[in-house]
């Protein structure tokens, strides 16, 4: 069978008010459904792209983490060179520069979630580190 397509202008407004207060208000009930639906479509789609942006950008190597760790101790021996000193506030630099996209990205999905940030948090099962008490 042969398909057929047909271009025509609607006067949706015109059409609208022709009909009954019962088919407009069923009309209106789909419209609200189909709204519903594709909103709940995007907002799943942004909350899987926020977790999944907090899992590839804000997880800093584990190099780093090595680094920051011998430096620390060797800082509190007081054997950091100047050069020593300088890689670990660069280091420092960069781990809250990551907690702060964290924390940008944590709130944009509490705000599209509608909750606070420590509920977020609290969903997502991230607690406060030790040292944050």
């Amino acid at each position: 069978m042969q398909k057929v397509q047909i271009q025509a202008e609607i006067d949706l407004k015109s059409m609208l008010s022709q009909l009954g207060t019962q088919e407009l208000e069923e009309f209106l009930r789909e419209i609200k459904g189909t709204l519903t639906r594709r909103r709940t479509k995007d907002v799943k789609s942004k909350e899987k792209t926020l977790l999944q942006r907090l899992n590839e950008e804000c997880a800093l190597p584990e190099a780093h983490w090595l680094k920051f760790r011998a430096l620390s101790e060797k800082m509190q021996a007081g054997d950091l060179s100047p050069a020593e000193r300088e890689t670990w506030f660069q280091l420092v630099a960069e781990e809250e520069r990551m907690r702060l996209h964290r924390i940008n990205l944590l709130g944009e999905l509490a705000q599209l979630r509608g909750v606070s940030l420590p509920q977020i948090a609290a969903q997502l099962g991230i607690q406060a580190p030790d040292h944050a008490d």
